[in-house]
């Protein structure tokens, strides 16, 4: 299995509209970041974790061909937005795209994105998508799929576990059953905003070292940064086996 980095950053990507500070106007590529998702390539299929609004960029420059299916962490609008791109890879693919959520992210895509499910509409010009609604693991391609409730705020969110990977985003923390369920990883993907001030929604820097002091996945990539965080600068700071996942990284697990 392998995944790849399509973005690594917050809700308003890196750089970030009309900011001139020192990340924002970085010539380093590591420091230019699109909304957070990953590609994760199972055998012959590519598996999207979340639609941001950066998708269709996302997918031209990292040549991406085809999404066989997706899977959907929550519903804000940077790991959302950009589903109807999703026509792109079912009018290529000429099949529907199932896209795996929980059962309150399902309401909301079918209200927010009414259009796609309204039979009218069928067949002009919109994703041609499959919501599959779960409760518990599933199956996608062979592989057993565990979501992994987190907190982040009042917004319901999920992470995966996928064999001895795990893609944990958005959250603030991580409940001790979730804890449970992340143990004896190879790689651990985690979110962390910055290093301070402590945020109400988002783990910090430090809060998600303490995550992986508590778990010891054998390597953590850290994501949904912000730019306040300078990428070579941060990862001359964290332990060995902790670095910052970048745009572009691909990772085989």
């Amino acid at each position: 299995m392998e995944v790849l980095f399509l973005g690594t950053g917050t809700s308003h990507g890196i750089p970030k509209i009309a900011c001139k500070c020192e990340v924002c106007t970085s010539t380093d590529s590591k420091n230019k970041r699109d909304r957070a998702s990953v590609l994760i390539q199972m055998g012959d299929k590519n598996v999207l974790v979340d639609t941001g609004p950066d998708l269709r960029h996302q997918a031209i420059r990292w040549d991406v061909d085809r999404v066989d299916a997706v899977l959907y962490t929550h519903t804000h609008a940077d790991h959302l937005f950009g589903l109807d791109d999703l026509r792109a890879f079912s009018s290529r693919q000429q099949s529907s795209i199932p896209c795996y959520c929980s059962p309150k992210t399902s309401a909301r895509i079918r209200h927010v994105f009414d259009y796609v499910f309204q039979l009218q509409h069928l067949g002009f010009g919109i994703p041609q998508i499959q919501l599959i609604e779960f409760t518990g693991p599933f199956d996608v391609f062979g592989n057993e799929i565990v979501p992994v409730h987190v907190i982040h705020g009042k917004t319901e969110v999920f992470g995966f576990r996928i064999g001895k990977f795990a893609y944990i985003t958005d959250c603030k923390e991580i409940p001790v059953t979730s804890m449970a369920m992340l143990e004896d990883l190879d790689v651990l993907v985690l979110g962390a905003l910055r290093w301070e001030p402590e945020h109400w929604i988002h783990m910090t820097i430090p809060e998600s070292l303490d995550v992986v002091a508590e778990l010891r996945p054998g390597k953590t990539y850290l994501t949904h940064m912000m730019h306040t965080v300078e990428h070579t600068e941060t990862n001359r700071k964290l332990p060995e086996n902790v670095q910052l996942a970048y745009d572009g990284l691909v990772v085989k697990v």
